[in-house]
């Protein structure tokens, strides 16, 4: 995704308790720990994720708690080690994602993110490649998308960026063969001139292979 320039938090991994504190020092607080584990999809749902840590007592007990928490969820998922990423701010929380698809072949989707994408399901799809124009227009049929454009005082969001990112995603699925999905989510979205950060990808591999 960096060679892409798609922009992603600073981020690092532990795989113990003090490598853990050494990489929160290392990115500065506060900062947020996931777990890694391809047996653990949905990472909040097993306790797997933890925000906002401040100093390192808070790093050191949420190791453990995240740890504790994942092997209770599933015991017997091989975890990997423990993300330590810096702790972005607040923005619109939107989704970006690539996929090869049978019938139309590689296709790109954009939608609100975040906890919302199940349950009001406000995505788009175009078959990809496709002309900045109709990477714009495709933002743009989301009901959501007048919380890009700025409502109740808010600004506007920066939505050339969101289209970038857009296309750098679907060109990352379009030149790499060997990957099947990928899904970033939540695409974070700043004013107007801010940019975007991703947050959270995940990217699979051909034969349901993860990366």
């Amino acid at each position: 995704m960096r060679a892409a320039r798609v922009v992603i938090p600073e981020s690092r991994v532990a795989h113990n308790p003090d490598e853990a504190v050494r990489c929160a020092e290392e990115i500065g607080f506060p900062v947020v720990m996931k777990v890694i584990s391809k047996d653990i999809i949905h990472k909040s749902d097993a306790g797997g994720v933890a925000l906002d840590l401040e100093n390192k007592k808070e790093v050191l007990d949420a190791y453990e708690a995240i740890m504790r928490n994942c092997r209770g969820y599933k015991a017997d998922a091989v975890i990997e080690g423990i993300q330590v990423d810096e702790m972005i701010q607040r923005g619109l929380e939107t989704i970006v994602g690539a996929r090869r698809d049978g019938s139309f072949g590689p296709t790109v989707m954009f939608g609100l993110g975040g906890v919302y994408v199940e349950v009001l399901k406000d995505i788009a799809f175009r078959s990809f490649p496709l002309s900045r124009e109709e990477t714009l227009n495709m933002i743009g049929q989301i009901n959501a998308y007048p919380l890009l454009l700025g409502v109740r005082g808010e600004s506007r969001k920066d939505i050339d960026e969101v289209a970038n990112t857009i296309i750098k995603v679907g060109w990352i699925l379009r030149n790499c063969s060997a990957i099947s999905d990928i899904e970033v989510n939540p695409l974070v979205v700043y004013d107007h001139g801010e940019g975007v950060k991703a947050v959270d990808v995940r990217i699979l591999l051909r034969e349901s292979e993860e990366a």
